[in-house]
């Protein structure tokens, strides 16, 4: 039997960390032909180049589709890279036409992706739908790329009501946990020592994991609350502070530019671009906490048993663990919560958190699921699907 030919697509670090181990079973079973196309800030020298942490693993790169206009992240900047990657897609895909492509998340690159598909008509599965992020544009991208898959794959119970919500049948609607716990629980990680040493980070020191991206909803703000979090670092000089450059989200230039000037000056500031899956969730494991409005907080942050402080509205709608404390974007609150985060009481807490994304396997289910939907022929016309629900007046 010829492998039923499936497309995967990774334009961001976050994105290819998350799907790892879905593209290693999809490259190594004989059911699929894996087409694994690469784009966006993986092909970014300003945002780490990330495409040659792709290239260390076993998996063929059967295409690079570079934004040519990626530097520009102002609001018209990423409206006319969505509308690049829909003509360069539309390229790729009338010559190089998938059974089925899987795309991941919400971010601008997946959505101009899922637009030229649908436009050829081609069946679409959709990891992470589902989840709410009232703070960040990406919940139009999302909700959007749900409506244009036809298979969807959620991380929790709640987000595949949500999507039935949204009108999806739930036979084709399955909840299997998180591809980000599966790395958590199985990646072979560096040692503390190993690490700090690659990063030439003091090894006496706590240290804590930094992500902080614009609130795209809120862009004006973004500057303001980034130096809110920087002033109430300087009240924690104890901690080293182990800070990874933003995506490529509208604003997110100034927000690096801001991390590395701030950097200069401090000798507790380690900016990088990018740490790679296995140095990023190394770091994790051994941190005093994560802070920042990262999505990784939700999910690896308690996979990995560590306090999370979630800044500001960017994840506002997300399912929680109990090891995370949310606050406002304000000095105040922020030093509040890391004297919290940093309490005995709280780490203990954070220790025996439960996870709310799976039981790490994730990967497996997908690929039984895949090939038990792509054994027959895949109906094309949704219907929508009602609830049957009241809603007040």
């Amino acid at each position: 039997m010829q492998g039923v030919r499936i497309c995967v697509i990774s334009g961001s670090r976050a994105e290819f960390g998350q799907l790892t181990p879905l593209l290693l079973k999809l490259n190594k079973d004989p059911f699929f032909k894996l087409d694994f196309v690469v784009t966006g800030s993986h092909l970014s020298e300003d945002n780490g180049n990330t495409i040659t942490e792709i290239e260390e693993y076993p998996i063929d790169i059967t295409a690079r589709i570079p934004i040519k206009s990626i530097a520009d992240n102002s609001r018209k900047g990423i409206a006319f890279q969505i509308s690049e990657v829909i003509a360069a897609f539309a390229d790729y895909f009338d010559s190089h036409r998938p059974d089925m492509l899987i795309v991941i998340g919400d971010r601008y690159e997946m959505y101009g992706a899922a637009i030229a598909a649908s436009a050829f008509i081609i069946p679409m599965a959709h990891i992470c739908g589902g989840s709410v992020t009232s703070g960040a544009v990406d919940e139009v991208y999302r909700h959007s790329i749900t409506k244009m898959s036809i298979l969807h794959f959620t991380t929790c119970d709640v987000y595949r009501r949500r999507v039935i919500q949204l009108g999806e049948n739930p036979d084709f609607v399955y909840n299997v946990g998180s591809l980000a716990i599966e790395n958590c629980l199985n990646m072979e990680l560096l040692t503390e020592k190993e690490l700090r040493t690659q990063l030439g980070m003091p090894l006496e020191k706590p240290y804590c994991v930094v992500t902080f991206h614009p609130v795209t909803l809120e862009q004006d703000d973004s500057e303001k609350e980034l130096y809110e979090l920087i002033h109430a670092f300087d009240m924690f000089p104890q901690y080293l502070y182990l800070i990874t450059l933003s995506n490529t989200d509208s604003g997110g230039d100034k927000i690096n530019r801001i991390w590395k000037e701030e950097g200069t000056g401090r000798d507790n500031f380690f900016v990088v671009s990018s740490l790679g899956m296995k140095r990023y969730l190394t770091a994790l494991k051994h941190s005093a906490m994560m802070i920042g409005n990262s999505s990784s907080g939700t999910t690896e942050g308690p996979a990995m048993k560590i306090p999370v402080i979630d800044i500001g509205d960017r994840q506002k709608g997300r399912v929680f663990a109990k090891s995370l404390l949310h606050c406002e974007p304000a000095k105040k609150e922020i030093v509040e919560a890391m004297e919290r985060a940093g309490s005995a009481e709280f780490q203990a807490i954070a220790k025996k958190a439960e996870n709310p994304f799976g039981d790490g396997t994730a990967s497996e289910q997908m690929v039984s699921i895949l090939k038990k939907v792509l054994s027959a022929p895949i109906e094309m016309k949704k219907e929508f699907y009602d609830v049957d629900f009241e809603v007040g007046e």
